[in-house]
């Protein structure tokens, strides 16, 4: 289907219905209409699905206000944006990416699923498919929001759903993985979703290995609050070439130069600023960690200021014309949503290893993929290669000399995760106890009392609308069953 992915954004699930049409002898059913569908292709709600759900990433609701209040970058005061790092999220984020979550994407993965469970024969690949993602969307709600629902969500039987504990949540998110890829059937590649798969054109192999690394992921979120998963985490870490094994592997969406596929980021500031980048500015909690190892990605990340230096602005700094703002190239319009790469499961093994989760402590181990991890997040923001060799030759951390190895690696961590928000918001939540995580951060002065953030709110709608939400309603500043 060309024309999803030439008008990936105009896609209208309404009109995609009415080009499917019926057949001729529908016409002269007397109650049917012939001009609306009466089933729904698995592959059309997928592709809405994942299209709506990454716009919602990208854009105004998500990135936008993740990356001003986890102080991935900064905001500049009046110079740049102003203050929206202080807490106070927009109830249209909070209600549009719950909404995401559950309404829109959630609710039409279910969907797909119902369908292709429905079809003769039943498409087990498409399922497969549609668990990953759907397990996705349930990990990341839970990170954000806290107890969500889950095991009463998406049932007309519960009107009212009950939000389940993040643990019990977390541990559906590997059930829904490890029954997608045991689900996966090869004998029947035809049944899969193909032309509306933008991430791996319905590559099995590619779908498995990233189940796989994302339920790693998962099990080091969970494994400081529950000791027992590094026993799973050990298992996983026998088999790395089972997770993405290579860039060319990594989980994205794509995103093109032509306007109806422009990513939302840069959409952002066509329609915000007309094209010109004069409001996300440096964050001195990322550029203060690079400058004095000339880190290769400065150039890629930033632009430098106008006296030609790169500089950073702290949390509720007023900015000048000298500090550095977010590079046009992260912002461009074919960046993709980087979803999970090869970079964060290679960083997430050597913390592994670093610590002995599952596995013998082995800091040799974990400085090669260390090294390894860093090496291929620089090339995926296509630094210069030389400087990349330079860097390695004379600035690479020695992880089995330094004083603490696992800081390091989760400093490394925190600085590829900038332009992802979202995923560098809870590796910061785990990176250490309370105080001790990397890097520390500091409470922006105009935020209510309560320390950093740890979470969002309820969405409003949702708060009116579920006799069943949690009461009291947490705070921005409670910690999540995860955040030790």
């Amino acid at each position: 289907m060309k024309l999803f992915k030439q008008k990936i954004f105009t896609y209208s699930l309404t009109a995609a219905l009415l080009v499917m049409g019926v057949g001729c002898k529908k016409y002269l059913d007397i109650n049917t209409d012939p001009t609306k569908a009466t089933k729904v292709e698995p592959k059309l709600l997928f592709g809405y699905a994942i299209t709506a759900y990454s716009e919602t990433r990208c854009s105004g609701d998500g990135w936008l206000p993740l990356a001003f209040m986890s102080q991935a970058i900064a905001t500049g005061g009046s110079f740049g944006w102003g203050q929206i790092n202080d807490y106070d999220i927009s109830t249209y984020s909070l209600g549009n990416v719950w909404k995401g979550y559950y309404n829109t994407s959630g609710n039409n993965l279910q969907l797909a699923i119902k369908t292709a469970l429905s079809s003769t024969p039943v498409n087990n690949n498409a399922i497969a498919q549609c668990k990953i993602v759907l397990a996705e969307l349930v990990y990341e709600a839970t990170t954000l929001y806290g107890d969500v629902p889950y095991s009463e969500a998406w049932n007309a039987n519960f009107p009212y759903p009950h939000y389940d504990k993040q643990k019990d949540v977390l541990e559906n998110v590997i059930k829904l993985l490890d029954e997608a890829v045991a689900q996966f059937d090869e004998s029947q590649p035809n049944l899969i979703i193909k032309d509306y798969d933008l991430f791996y054109n319905g590559d099995i192999a590619k779908w498995k290995k990233l189940a796989t690394s994302l339920k790693f992921r998962t099990l080091m979120l969970m494994v400081d609050a529950d000791p027992s998963k590094a026993a799973a985490i050990g298992t996983l870490l026998a088999k790395p070439e089972a997770m993405i094994a290579s860039a060319a592997e990594a989980w994205k969406f794509p995103y093109g130069k032509d306007a109806a596929r422009n990513n939302p980021k840069y959409r952002l500031i066509n329609e915000l600023n007309g094209g010109e980048n004069n409001m996300f500015l440096a964050n001195k909690a990322v550029i203060d960690y690079m400058l004095p190892k000339n880190d290769p990605r400065i150039p890629q990340y930033f632009e430098p200021g106008a006296d030609g230096q790169y500089r950073g602005v702290g949390t509720d700094q007023e900015a000048d014309e000298n500090d550095s703002y977010i590079s046009s190239y992260l912002q461009r319009a074919d960046a993709p949503d980087l979803l999970c790469s090869y970079q964060e499961i290679l960083f997430l093994q050597a913390e592994a290893y670093a610590r002995g989760l599952g596995v013998t402590k082995d800091l040799a181990k974990a400085q090669t993929l260390y090294k390894q991890a860093l090496t291929t997040a620089m090339t995926f923001y296509e630094a210069d290669p030389a400087d990349i060799q330079t860097y390695m030759s004379s600035q690479l951390a020695d992880l089995t000399t330094i004083a603490d190895p696992v800081a390091e690696i989760h400093l490394q961590q925190w600085i590829d995760l900038m332009d992802r928000p979202l995923e560098g918001f809870t590796q910061w939540r785990r990176s250490g106890p309370d105080g001790q995580e990397v890097p520390a951060l500091t409470v922006p002065p105009q935020a209510p009392s309560g320390g950093l953030i740890r979470r969002w709110g309820f969405a409003p709608d949702e708060i009116s609308a579920n006799i069943n939400i949690p009461k009291p309603a947490p705070l921005y500043s409670d910690k999540m069953w995860f955040d030790l």
